[in-house]
């Protein structure tokens, strides 16, 4: 069925001018090309403007530039890799070297050498003529002279330089010069009485011999100090060496065995033999008679036996005790001697520390005094320091790395590029002469050229003129278009709806489709818009009661079909939805190409959607609930939905079936 759009454009639309052989005026002969007036025009106009351009162009004198550079600070030491920039020094040059008095002082001395005469350029002619520019990113500055003249150029930049240079050492000299003088002047006085004072307290070291500039190093210190802990160290030991002896005397009063170090282990295997000895004679006693041990050879000796080592036990005893005890009353009588030694000592000592401390006290002044002085010293060379780098920030070290040569070649003007602009513009003036004059002179034509009864048709918007022997012909197309359009008056335009799916095509689509073109394909069958689709998250699926909640504006509740709920939980409640439309239309595109459908490019997302509004519609659904589906929609698409609806369509949403075949188990 051809597209209604189509019929307006393919009608035939003619238009005729036909009018009587005596309204038409012969045609003037036309001039030649060479003498119309638009060239004419054309000619005069490009040839004025490009005259004077050119002479304007071509007179102009050449302009020459001669340059020198300058390095404003001095350059990096040899261990240092990197040059520090220092924007700040180089625009105080800038400043300095086109100051006024720097220009005249430039120009007198010009005239003194001859290159000036007294009346060619005053101060403010020079300071035109000259310019300072810093190259980025590095110290270097470009003196820059520009003029006619070529020959002057170049002692201009140099004098320039020689001058700044002179300028720049006299004030150095007049506003530091005196003032470094007498700071160096007092430096070296200074260093002068530091030495002496060094060697003051040189000699005082050596006199009372002090070693070391901590208190506590020093021998005599030292000195009291071990004797201090030496004391410590023996009173100790007499407490410890008495208490041993007040032990002892105790352990003996109370009848326990004491004996020396050495012989505890013997004492102790007397012991253990006792012991021995005591308890087999005490089994005996039990098993035997008394009188069968005495007489029994090999019973009887264990009590004589045991006399004798009870009698061992007491004499190791009684030798030990008075053995211990004498050597524990001579480590305590040493003990008490050590005290009385270390503390006389300590006493002669003491003394010698006094008179140390009082010539120690002495030796501080003396470092303070000497403190004090250098301290000085450091002020007076912070003084000359800052007073350097003052000079240094007025006038940084200077060096002329390039003199100024004479110029060769002039900068500009550039004649020929100039002569190209002033001849395309003078191309483009007489262009605008033309029009102006054929605008300013166009007389008004005929308006009507229909008049005299000539008849006007358009046949696809091109017109023609009849002459009178076709006229007729014309007429009768004229006639028969008419009579056509009130035949067939052009319909009203509808609403171009996509492709409708068959259900074979959408179980074949879902078949050959992964898990999030299915999905998508699924949306789209449950009434979401593509946009929709998109948009789509968790947030909008109510798995318990099996709604879907399209995302704003359009807010409304669909029915969840079962098979898109078992496709929602294989991904975990969420849509796995694409992030485009172009994305979106692909994947079901390819999906129906992996199905074999024909005709893949018609199989769409808007496809899908308007195949689930038909099976919607052809329930009878009431054409005031659509939208509570599909959402707001245009009133054409509405109306072209309500007529493809049955003539029944009275049904409301609870008495249709919602969820498409295609999605059902």
């Amino acid at each position: 069925m051809a597209d209604p759009l189509e019929e307006p454009r393919n009608r035939i639309q003619i238009e005729r001018l036909v009018g009587p052989e005596h309204s038409r005026k012969p045609a003037p002969t036309p001039s030649p090309w060479y003498r119309s007036r638009r060239l004419q025009i054309f000619a005069i106009a490009t040839s004025l403007v490009l005259l004077i351009g050119l002479a304007v162009v071509f007179l102009r004198p050449p302009i020459y530039r001669a340059s020198a550079s300058l390095l404003t600070t001095s350059p990096p030491a040899a261990d240092h890799t990197e040059t520090i920039v220092d924007p700040q020094h180089v625009a105080i040059q800038q400043v300095l070297l086109t100051g006024q008095p720097l220009l005249v002082e430039t120009r007198e001395r010009l005239e003194w050498e001859g290159f000036l005469s007294s009346l060619e350029l005053d101060p403010e002619d020079l300071k035109n003529m000259l310019a300072v520019h810093p190259t980025p990113d590095t110290n270097l500055v470009e003196l820059r002279a520009e003029g006619p003249k070529r020959d002057l150029l170049a002692p201009l930049v140099n004098t320039w330089i020689d001058v700044y240079m002179a300028t720049r050492a006299r004030e150095i000299q007049a506003t530091t010069g005196a003032t470094l003088a007498a700071l160096n002047e007092q430096l070296t006085a200074l260093d002068e009485k530091i030495a002496a004072k060094r060697r003051e307290l040189e000699t005082f070291r050596q006199r009372y011999d002090i070693a070391s500039l901590e208190r506590s190093e020093n021998d005599v210190l030292a000195r009291l100090r071990g004797l201090n802990e030496t004391m410590n160290q023996v009173s100790e030991e007499a407490v410890k060496a008495k208490a041993r002896v007040e032990a002892i005397r105790e352990a003996i009063a109370a009848d326990k065995p004491v004996v020396p170090d050495s012989e505890e282990r013997v004492l102790a295997t007397l012991v253990s033999r006792a012991q021995a000895l005591r308890e087999e004679l005490t089994a005996l006693k039990q098993r035997f008679t008394p009188d069968y041990i005495r007489l029994n050879p090999a019973y009887s000796k264990i009590p004589e036996q045991l006399r004798e080592v009870e009698e061992k036990i007491r004499k190791l005893v009684s030798e030990g005790q008075q053995v211990v005890l004498t050597q524990a009353e001579q480590a305590y009588a040493s003990a008490r001697q050590a005290v009385a030694e270390t503390r006389r000592q300590l006493d002669e000592h003491k003394q010698l520390a006094s008179e140390f401390s009082t010539r120690f006290a002495q030796h501080e002044t003396l470092i303070k005094e000497l403190e004090q002085m250098e301290a000085r010293q450091r002020e007076f060379q912070d003084r000359i320091t800052q007073l350097e780098v003052k000079q240094s920030a007025k006038y940084p070290p200077v060096e002329v790395v390039e003199r100024a040569y004479r110029p060769k070649n002039p900068i500009r003007p550039h004649y020929w590029r100039d002569a190209g602009w002033v001849t395309a513009a003078s191309v483009g003036f007489g262009l605008l002469a033309v029009w102006l004059a054929e605008y300013l002179t166009r007389q008004e034509t005929d308006s009507a050229n229909g008049a005299g009864g000539e008849t006007r048709l358009t046949l696809a918007g091109v017109h023609v003129y009849a002459k009178p022997e076709t006229s007729n012909l014309l007429n009768r197309v004229v006639q028969d278009q008419a009579i056509l359009e009130e035949a067939s008056p052009p319909p009203q335009l509808e609403t171009p709806f996509p492709r409708e799916l068959s259900r074979n095509e959408l179980e074949s689509l879902l078949a050959n489709a992964d898990l999030r073109t299915r999905q998508s394909i699924a949306l789209l069958l449950s009434g979401l818009t593509p946009d929709e689709t998109l948009r789509l998250n968790a947030t909008h699926l109510d798995l318990s009661q099996d709604k879907l909640f399209p995302p704003p504006p359009h807010r409304r509740a669909l029915s969840l079909a079962p098979r898109l709920k078992t496709w929602l939980a294989a991904s975990g409640g969420a849509p796995l939805v694409p992030a485009a439309e172009e994305e979106l239309a692909k994947l079901i595109y390819l999906a129906a190409v992996e199905a074999g459908l024909r005709g893949g490019e018609t199989i769409t997302p808007e496809a899908i959607r308007h195949t689930y509004l038909l099976y919607i519609v052809r329930q009878g659904l009431k054409l005031a609930e659509l939208e509570n589906i599909a959402g707001p929609m245009p009133l054409t698409e509405l109306s072209a939905y309500g007529r493809l609806a049955p003539p029944e369509a009275t049904h409301s949403l609870d008495e249709i079936q919602q969820i498409h075949p295609c999605l059902r188990i």
